[in-house]
């Protein structure tokens, strides 16, 4: 079963989610997802140390071919290269998506693409089974691409259990996760901005046709209710973990609760029976 765990914003403890599930049941393919800022890993304490590029085409402009035509401007949907009616097209590599339609539609095959580094995929193990993360570059925006790259890294291993940690938010990376997943966790915190973010994930996830539920996270220092949401998705509370600050002090360390509080312990292997409920 492959898990993706999601939240509408950052925050939410989304991550702590992810490594206690990924404690609480051996042999379980843990992934960090969130590739902009991976830090499953040091939740996990592991420290993955073998690297492997990823690379993705861009966009160039060879002169002496182009005859200033335009198109490749006209095609580009990202606004990657800027031609403004007359002079030779110009290139911006950071907003190039590789997408390859410059080179189709220029006449003089003047556009091409050429490999650039995005970012890397790092792996590791945990307690024995196997860790992945992805990192982006820095300044590098082709998350998605990165997400895929490490996604299909993680089909070569044949692993039975994902727990995919994906990026906050509702946009194209967690689309790019769910895509993957049979299922979807989602922490919500009880409060208005909780609630109302967590509400674009779920769309999201409805309109993918992906199961969802929802763990509330940090219970007690909000108290709105779950029920209209739940109603409205058609989903329900799998767990429920309080706020406490010892479990805060625990991420702040860089140490997931799940190894230093008994209430996290109990709640995750509750948890997980739910998820083998509700999804399998």
């Amino acid at each position: 079963m492959k898990i993706a765990v999601a939240s509408g914003k950052g925050g939410a403890g989304k991550t702590s989610i992810a490594a206690s599930l990924v404690l609480a049941k051996r042999g379980v393919l843990a992934m960090d997802l969130d590739v902009e800022e991976p830090n499953l890993g040091i939740l996990l304490g592991c420290a993955p140390d073998e690297r492997s590029p990823v690379h993705q085409p861009v966009a160039y402009m060879e002169p002496d071919l182009c005859s200033a035509c335009g198109r490749c401007a006209q095609a580009c949907t990202y606004g990657a290269i800027a031609w403004f009616g007359s002079g030779f097209p110009v290139v911006n590599e950071s907003l190039c998506h590789g997408c390859g339609v410059c080179p189709i539609v220029c006449p003089t095959g003047a556009m091409r693409e050429r490999e650039k580094s995005i970012g890397e995929i790092r792996s590791g193990f945990v307690d024995g089974a196997p860790f992945l993360e992805g990192r982006l570059e820095v300044g590098a925006v082709s998350t998605v691409r990165l997400i895929e790259a490490t996604i299909k890294a993680g089909e070569s291993l044949h692993a039975g259990d994902w727990i995919m940690d994906a990026p906050p938010g509702a946009s194209c990376p967690v689309s790019a996760v769910l895509r993957a997943a049979d299922a979807a966790i989602l922490v919500v915190e009880p409060t208005p901005f909780g609630l109302s973010d967590v509400a674009g994930v779920l769309e999201v996830a409805a309109d993918m046709k992906k199961p969802a539920g929802i763990v509330a996270n940090k219970t007690g220092m909000g108290d709105l209710s779950l029920d209209d949401l739940c109603r409205r998705f058609s989903v329900e509370v799998l767990a429920r973990y309080p706020f406490t600050r010892s479990a805060a002090e625990s991420g702040a360390r860089g140490v997931c609760p799940y190894r230093s509080e008994k209430t996290w312990v109990w709640k995750t292997e509750s948890l997980w029976r739910a998820i083998e409920r509700r999804f399998s």
